[in-house]
C-alpha cells in the first residue's frame, strides 16, 4: 500500500510522534474502538501500541491492528514491532 501526496508526510510524521492510543490486555473492547473512532476524527492518522499483556492466541499482532481498522473503518498504514499507524481519510482526500 502506497500513500502518496501530502498525506505521505504526514504519514512520516506520525511515526515519529509518541502513539495516540494502546491497546492492553482487554484487547480491542467498546472502549478502544470508540476512542480510535474519536481520535481517526480529529488526526485522520494514529499511531497505536500494543502493549505485551494483549498477548492472546487468538490474534497475532497485525491481527489486534486489522481488527481495530475493521471495527473503526480505518486502513492499516503500516506495522513496525508493536506498534502500528491506521488512518481513516475524507471522502475527497
Amino acid at each position: 500500500m502506497s500513500i502518496t501526496g501530502p498525506n505521505a508526510a504526514k504519514l512520516k510524521i506520525v511515526w515519529q510522534d509518541p502513539a495516540m492510543l494502546q491497546i492492553g490486555k482487554g484487547g480491542v473492547s467498546e472502549g478502544i474502538v470508540s476512542e480510535a473512532k474519536r481520535l481517526l476524527k480529529k488526526h485522520k492518522f494514529i499511531k497505536v501500541r500494543l502493549l505485551r499483556s494483549a498477548g492472546s492466541d487468538k490474534y497475532t499482532k497485525k491481527g489486534f491492528f486489522e481488527d481495530l481498522c475493521q471495527q473503526t473503518g480505518a486502513k492499516l498504514a503500516g506495522v513496525r514491532g508493536n506498534t502500528a499507524v491506521i488512518y481513516k481519510l475524507r471522502k475527497g482526500q
